[in-house]
C-alpha cells in the first residue's frame, strides 16, 4: 500500500473511529436515531473500517518493525498478544454484526468477552512494556527518559484496570439480549460519591490517567528536544505545551466546575470531554510526526518517529470508547478494540526512538573523548585546517560507529539513528568548544 493511500485510510478510520466512540459516550439520548437504518448502517461501516485498518497496521508493523518485534522473547509475547487480541475483537464484532442484522438482537455476552480480552491484553502488554523499560534503564542508568517512560507505562496499567473491571461490572447488571428497544444507561446516571472505596478507587484512577498523559508529554519533550533544532524551538515547545493546555480542560470535570442542567447542556457538555482526549493526544502525534518529517534524511529514526505518532493517535480515540452502555447497536465496539493495537505502537515507537536517541547520546560523548585525548589532533588544528581535519577525524571514527552499529542491533533489532554527517557536525561542536577555550586562555 503507498504512502498516500495508507494515510488516507488511517484518517478516515480515526474519523469513523471518533464518531463511533463519541456517540458510545452519548448513546442514551441517541436512542430513536442508533437502531435506524442510518444508525445501524454507520455502525457497519465503522465496524468494516475497524477491521481493514487493524489489517493494514499488522501489516505495516509486520514490513516496518519485524526485526525489532522479534528481538526478545518479551517482544514476541506482545507481538502475538496483540495479533491474537485483534483476531479475537474481529471474530467477535462479525458475531455481533450476524446477530444484529440477522436477528435485530445482540447478547451481552459478546460485549462482556471483548471488554475482558480487551482489558487483560492491554493489560499485559503495558506491563511487559513497564518491565522491558526498566530493565533497560538499569543497563543505562543515564536514560532518565526510558524511566519515566517505564513508570507512564506501569500507572497506565492501573488505568487500563480499574476502567476493564468497571465496565465489566456494569455490563454484567444489563439484560442478557439486547434489542432496539433495550434502554441505555450509564453507570455514572446512578453514581453517586459517597467516599465509599469505589468513590476513593474512581478519584485514584482520574489522578492517575491524568498523570499518566502528563508523563507521556514530559517523556516527549525530553526524548524529542534532541531533535528540535530540526523542526525549530519555537515550533517545537509549542506543539508539546499545546496538548497540556487542552487535557487541562478536564479539570472542569474533576473538580465540579461546571455541571450540566438542561439536556442539550449535557449532550454538548459530552461530546467535548469525549473528544478532549482525543484532541490532546491528536496534538501529541502531531508532535512526533512533525519531527518524524524533519527526520525524514535519518529514515529508521523516522520510522519510529512515525509509529509513535500513528500510536498515540489511535490511543487518544480508543480510551474515548466504551461498550458499558450496552447500545444498540454497540457504538464504541471499534474504538474500545484499538486499545491493544495502539499501546502496542506506541511501545515499539518509543522503545525503539528512545534506545536510538540513548546511542547517539553514548556515541557523542565518545566521539568528544577521543578527540580530547587526541593532543596531537588538537595542537595542530587551526582554521584554515579545521574541514580537512573533521573530514579525516570523522572518517577515523566511522568504524566506531559501524562496530557500535552492528552491537545496537543485535541486541535490540534497533538501528541507531547515527548518520556520517552527524558524526562530522558532533566532531565540529567539540573542535569549536576546544577552539573557543584556547582563545580564552
Amino acid at each position: 500500500m503507498g504512502r498516500y493511500l495508507f494515510l488516507t485510510t488511517f484518517i478516515v478510520a480515526i474519523i469513523l473511529l471518533t464518531i463511533d466512540g463519541t456517540i458510545s459516550q452519548v448513546s442514551d439520548t441517541l436512542e430513536k436515531e442508533t437502531p435506524s437504518f442510518l444508525g445501524i448502517s454507520l455502525f457497519v461501516g465503522v465496524s468494516i473500517m475497524f477491521i481493514v485498518t487493524s489489517f493494514v497496521l499488522i501489516r505495516m508493523i509486520k514490513s516496518s518493525m519485524s526485526t525489532f518485534a522479534n528481538s526478545s522473547m518479551r517482544m514476541i509475547i506482545m507481538n502475538r498478544t496483540m495479533l491474537v487480541t485483534q483476531l479475537a475483537l474481529i471474530g467477535i464484532l462479525v458475531a455481533l454484526l450476524l446477530q444484529i442484522i440477522f436477528l435485530s438482537q445482540y447478547y451481552t455476552l459478546s460485549l462482556i468477552l471483548a471488554t475482558a480480552v480487551t482489558t487483560i491484553s492491554a493489560t499485559v502488554v503495558t506491563v511487559i512494556s513497564a518491565l522491558i523499560l526498566f530493565e533497560w534503564y538499569r543497563y543505562n542508568r543515564s536514560s532518565y527518559v526510558v524511566l519515566i517512560f517505564a513508570v507512564t507505562f506501569a500507572l497506565l496499567a492501573y488505568t487500563l484496570i480499574y476502567i476493564g473491571i468497571d465496565d465489566l461490572y456494569n455490563l454484567i447488571l444489563k439484560n442478557q439480549i439486547i434489542t432496539p428497544k433495550s434502554e441505555v444507561t450509564y453507570a455514572s446516571d446512578t453514581y453517586v460519591g459517597t467516599g465509599n472505596i469505589q468513590d476513593i478507587l474512581r478519584n485514584i484512577y482520574e489522578f492517575v490517567a491524568t498523570l499518566t498523559f502528563i508523563l507521556f508529554i514530559a517523556g516527549s519533550a525530553i526524548m524529542l528536544r534532541h531533535y528540535s533544532a530540526k523542526l525549530g524551538r519555537i515550533k517545537f515547545w509549542t506543539l508539546t505545551i499545546l496538548p497540556l493546555v487542552y487535557i487541562s480542560t478536564t479539570l472542569i470535570d474533576t473538580f465540579e466546575l461546571y455541571v450540566p442542567k438542561s439536556d442539550t447542556e449535557k449532550f454538548n457538555y459530552y461530546v467535548y470531554t469525549s473528544l478532549s482526549g482525543t484532541v490532546a493526544g491528536l496534538l501529541l502525534g502531531f508532535l512526533f510526526w512533525a519531527i518524524s518529517r524533519a527526520m525524514r534524511p535519518n529514515k529508521s529514526v523516522a520510522n519510529y518517529l512515525t509509529f509513535c505518532a500513528y500510536g498515540f493517535v489511535l490511543q487518544s480515540v480508543a480510551t474515548v470508547g466504551s461498550v458499558s452502555a450496552a447500545s444498540y447497536p454497540p457504538f464504541g465496539y471499534a474504538t474500545l478494540s484499538m486499545n491493544v493495537l495502539s499501546l502496542y505502537m506506541i511501545i515499539l515507537g518509543l522503545y525503539s526512538t528512545a534506545i536510538s536517541i540513548s546511542q547517539d547520546i553514548r556515541l557523542r560523548k565518545h566521539i568528544k573523548n577521543l578527540t580530547l585525548s587526541d593532543s596531537g589532533f588538537l595542537s595542530t588544528i587551526g582554521e584554515a585546517q579545521m574541514e580537512k581535519s573533521v573530514q579525516s577525524k570523522a572518517s577515523e571514527l566511522e568504524n566506531v560507529v559501524i562496530e557500535q552499529r552492528k552491537e545496537l542491533e543485535k541486541k535490540t533489532g534497533i538501528e541507531s539513528s547515527v548518520q556520517e554527517q552527524d558524526i562530522k557536525g558532533y566532531l565540529l561542536e567539540v573542535l569549536q568548544e576546544v577552539d573557543k577555550y584556547k582563545s580564552s586562555k
